[in-house]
């Protein structure tokens, strides 16, 4: 069973909508989740925003709620936190260092399976990687640290290197993305705001679904 915990600001429109969203979701695909929503800044027993309401009511989905605080019981309770913006990310692991492993943000998670840090990591190995390998080739061809690299050298260093620049061009084009990873707070906007804020929920709520259904044996999976 997933233990899946939405976080927003205020727990009023986008963390529910994601909620109400992954349970609809989960219960049609017949997916063990639970889920709950809280904000970094709520004010314990506010009512949805009316707007995310009426969309959700829209999509067929019924939803009660009250807003709700993030706490450590919840962070405890959860197998996985999904943010809505980067900035909840880094607020919620400073407050709750131990949560570090499992806090992603909603997109991250959904395209990559992984955080924006855990980038960062592999890219330094792989830097690492790419100096073993110079390191590897000069002893091969018997250059010193000073001399010149010969063209058959030259080669056989880039022929080593190739796998890894396809690897760094994937892991900088994932770090030139994060800048555009939040999802934007409909408060104070028309209901026009929140269905567009729906839709982009949705659509990366989808991508995490189906890479769990493809996880589930086939008998367990259900279309969608």
């Amino acid at each position: 069973m997933k233990k899946v915990l939405f976080v927003c600001t205020g727990n009023t429109c986008r963390s529910p909508m994601a909620e109400a969203l992954l349970r609809e979701m989960a219960g049609r695909n017949r997916l063990p989740v639970e889920v709950k929503s809280a904000g970094v800044s709520a004010i314990s027993g506010i009512k949805p925003s009316p707007q995310a309401v009426q969309v959700l009511k829209e999509k067929g989905i019924a939803y009660e709620h009250e807003s709700q605080s993030l706490t450590p019981q919840l962070i405890d309770w959860s197998d996985l936190v999904l943010s809505m913006t980067g900035a909840h990310k880094k607020m919620i692991v400073h407050q709750f260092p131990h949560s570090a492993g499992k806090v992603y943000t909603l997109k991250e998670y959904a395209l990559w399976g992984e955080g924006i840090d855990d980038i960062h990591q592999k890219l330094d190995r792989l830097y690492m990687e790419a100096e073993n390998k110079r390191a590897e080739i000069r002893k091969r061809f018997d250059l010193k640290a000073d001399e010149p690299w010969s063209e058959t050298a030259s080669l056989a260093l880039d022929k080593a290197l190739q796998p890894l620049k396809k690897e760094e061009k994937k892991y900088l084009d994932r770090i030139r993305a994060a800048r555009h990873l939040d999802v934007a707070d409909p408060f104070g906007g028309d209901v026009d705001h929140y269905r567009k804020c729906a839709e982009e929920l949705k659509e990366y709520i989808v991508r995490i679904v189906d890479r769990w259904k493809q996880e589930l044996p086939p008998s367990n999976s259900a279309s969608e």
